[in-house]
């Protein structure tokens, strides 16, 4: 008995799922569930919502697909030179390449429009510091500040019923700028 209600404790409060998508990273992903804290404040929450596998590879595909566009706006708003992004990343294969050995963490909200809202965080497990800087991934949703971090973590935020990114800086002015 005492067995049972243990399996059951570990199944029913277990607050993330593990997924492999070997089509798309070599590593893991972790879906964090709908009580999962995240500030999604920023960009009109209105409640959490757990995303489907279809959700997380339509950000996947999105992302691979619209890097390069995603990177070119960043440096245009910020006036920094665009000619250091790679056109080597037009190319979706390669995009997907890059970030081939970067685990995945996904969250995602419904927002005050009804829009599904999908977070993608990268984590560079191919860097030996990675199980020290990323120790408790599965449970916590990273951000991070310094250099491990800014060479070894990226985000992403996409509007997945308006198929753009979502740009937590106020004020970015784009055909995809916040839902």
């Amino acid at each position: 008995m005492k067995y049972i209600i243990s399996i059951l404790a570990i199944v029913l409060f277990q607050p993330t799922k593990i997924i492999t998508l070997k089509d798309y990273y070599c590593g893991e992903g972790v879906i964090f569930d709908d009580k999962s804290i995240f500030e999604f404040e920023k960009i009109g929450y209105k409640s959490l919502y757990v995303p489907t596998l279809e959700d997380i590879i339509i950000g996947e595909n999105f992302l691979f697909e619209n890097y390069f566009d995603y990177e070119i706006n960043m440096k245009e708003y910020f006036d920094l030179d665009k000619s250091k992004i790679n056109t080597k990343y037009k190319n979706p294969e390669n995009v997907k390449k890059k970030y081939k050995k970067y685990n995945r963490q996904y969250v995602a909200c419904i927002n005050k429009d009804n829009d599904t809202i999908l977070y993608i965080g990268l984590l560079n497990f191919s860097n030996k510091k990675a199980k020290v800087y990323f120790d408790n991934w599965k449970e916590y949703v990273y951000g991070g500040a310094g250099d491990y971090y800014y060479k070894n973590y990226k985000s992403y935020v996409i509007n997945l019923s308006k198929k753009n990114f979502v740009y937590y800086v106020e004020g970015i002015k784009d055909k995809s700028n916040t839902p």
